[in-house]
C-alpha cells in the first residue's frame, strides 16, 4: 500500500512541476501581451499621424502647392509615403504578434485545465500516507502522530491570536475617534473660557456628544477585546497579563459618561484614552510576537513531517 502511494506521489510531483512551468509561461505571455497592447496604441497614433501627413501632401493644400512650385513635392511625397508604409508595417506586425500571443495564452490555459486537480490529489496522497503510517504505529507512526497533533494545536493558537489582534485593532480605531472628538471638545472649551461665546459653547457640547456616542462603540470593542484576550489565555499556552486592562475596560467610561462639561473632566478622559491606547498597542505587539514564534514553530514542524513522509 505504501509503495503504491509513493509511486503515485512521484507521478503527481512530475505533474506539479509541469503545472508550475505552465503557470510561469502563462505569466510571461500575459506580461508580454500587456506590453504589446500598450505598444499597439502608440503605433496606432504614429500611423494616424503619418497617414494624415501623406494625405495632406496629396491634397491641394497650401503646403502641397508650395512644394510643387519649388519642385520638391515628389521628393517630400516619397519621404512621407515611405514613413507611412513603415508605420503601417510596424502596426500590422504588432497586431500579428498580439494575435499570436493570444493564441499561445489560449493554448496554455487549455493545457492548465489538465492540471486543475493535481494540487488536491497531492494533498490527498500525503494525507493518506500520514494516516497509513499512524495506523501502522511504531516509533515513526507515533512520532508523526504527535507532530501532526502539535501542528493542529499551533494552528488553533494562531487563530485565537489573530482574532485577539483584530479585536484590539477595532478597539484602537474606536478610541482614536474618541480621542479626536475629545481634543475638539477641549479646544472649543479653551476658546469658550477665553470668551468664545455661544458658538464655541455649542461646538464644545456637540463634540462632547459625539465623543459620548463613539465611546459606547469603543466600550463594546474594548469588552470584545477583553473577551478575545481571555480566550487566548484559556485555550492556548500563551498568557497575556490582563490585570490592569480588565479594570480599565470595566471602569474607563464612568468618567466620560458623567459631567463632561468641566474642562478638567475632558482632560482626564483624554489621559484615560491615551493610556488605554498605549496599553492596547503594547498588548497587540506582544500578540504579534507570539504569532511570529508560533509561525516559526509551525514551519519547523511541517518541514519535519514533510521530511518524514519524503524519506519513507
Amino acid at each position: 500500500m505504501l509503495t503504491e502511494i509513493n509511486q503515485e506521489i512521484l507521478v503527481i510531483k512530475e505533474k506539479l512541476r509541469e503545472n508550475k512551468k505552465l503557470k510561469s509561461l502563462k505569466k510571461t505571455i500575459e506580461e508580454e501581451l500587456e506590453t504589446k497592447k500598450i505598444q499597439q496604441k502608440e503605433l496606432k497614433k504614429i500611423l494616424e499621424k503619418e497617414r494624415k501627413d501623406f494625405e495632406k501632401l496629396e491634397d491641394l493644400s497650401l503646403s502641397s502647392i508650395f512644394l510643387s512650385l519649388t519642385g520638391k513635392k515628389e521628393e517630400k511625397l516619397d519621404k512621407e509615403k515611405e514613413e507611412y508604409i513603415i508605420a503601417k508595417l510596424r502596426y500590422e506586425d504588432c497586431i500579428k504578434q498580439i494575435n499570436e500571443l493570444e493564441t499561445q495564452l489560449d493554448d496554455t490555459n487549455q493545457l492548465l485545465i489538465n492540471y486543475e486537480k493535481v494540487d488536491k490529489r497531492y494533498e490527498d496522497l500525503i494525507k493518506e500516507k500520514e494516516e497509513l503510517l499512524i495506523r501502522e504505529g511504531g516509533n515513526l507512526g507515533n512520532e508523526l502522530k504527535n507532530k501532526i497533533l502539535n501542528i493542529d494545536q499551533l494552528k488553533v493558537d494562531m487563530k485565537e491570536l489573530r482574532e485577539a489582534i483584530n479585536a484590539g485593532k477595532d478597539a484602537l480605531s474606536s478610541l482614536d475617534l474618541v480621542e479626536e472628538k475629545l481634543n475638539s471638545a477641549r479646544n472649543w472649551g479653551t476658546w469658550d473660557i477665553l470668551g468664545g461665546g455661544l458658538i464655541s459653547n455649542m461646538a464644545k457640547h456637540s463634540a462632547i456628544n459625539e465623543a459620548n456616542n463613539i465611546a459606547k462603540t469603543a466600550q463594546f470593542d474594548l469588552k470584545k477585546f477583553k473577551k478575545e484576550l481571555s480566550d487566548v489565555n484559556e485555550f492556548t499556552s500563551i498568557q497575556v497579563n490582563l490585570s490592569s486592562f480588565v479594570s480599565f475596560a470595566d471602569f474607563f467610561f464612568d468618567g466620560i459618561l458623567s459631567d463632561w462639561f468641566v474642562q478638567s473632566k475632558i482632560k482626564d478622559s483624554l489621559n484615560n484614552v491615551n493610556a488605554a491606547m498605549r496599553e492596547i498597542e503594547v498588548i497587540i505587539s506582544d500578540l504579534n510576537q507570539n504569532i511570529n514564534k508560533l509561525e516559526n514553530n509551525l514551519n519547523e514542524l511541517e518541514l519535519e513531517v514533510k521530511n518524514i513522509l519524503n524519506n519513507i
